[in-house]
C-alpha cells in the first residue's frame, strides 16, 4: 500500500461518521469524472477514425502519382533553383 493510501485511511478512520457522506459523496464523483473521461477520450477517437474513413477513396487505375507530385510541388515552389 502507498503512503498517500495509507495516510488517507487513517484520515477517514479518524473522521467522525456524520462526515463520512461527504467522502462518499466526493469519491462517488471523482469515479464519475474517471469514466466519463475515459468515455470521451473512446468516442473523440471513434469520431476521428469516422470522419477520416469519409475521405477514404481508391485511386484511378491509371493514376500517376509522381506526375502528380511534380505538378503540385512546381505549383507550390515555382522554380527554384
Amino acid at each position: 500500500m502507498t503512503q498517500i493510501r495509507e495516510m488517507t485511511l487513517k484520515m477517514i478512520e479518524k473522521l467522525p461518521e456524520e462526515k463520512m457522506i461527504y467522502i462518499f459523496n466526493i469519491l462517488q464523483n471523482i469515479e464519475a469524472l474517471s469514466v466519463d473521461q475515459g468515455m470521451q477520450k473512446k468516442d473523440t477517437t471513434e469520431d476521428a477514425f469516422i470522419t477520416l474513413m469519409k475521405y477514404s477513396r481508391t485511386l484511378p487505375k491509371n493514376f500517376d502519382y509522381k506526375a502528380e507530385l511534380e505538378s503540385a510541388r512546381a505549383e507550390k515552389y515555382g522554380n527554384i533553383d
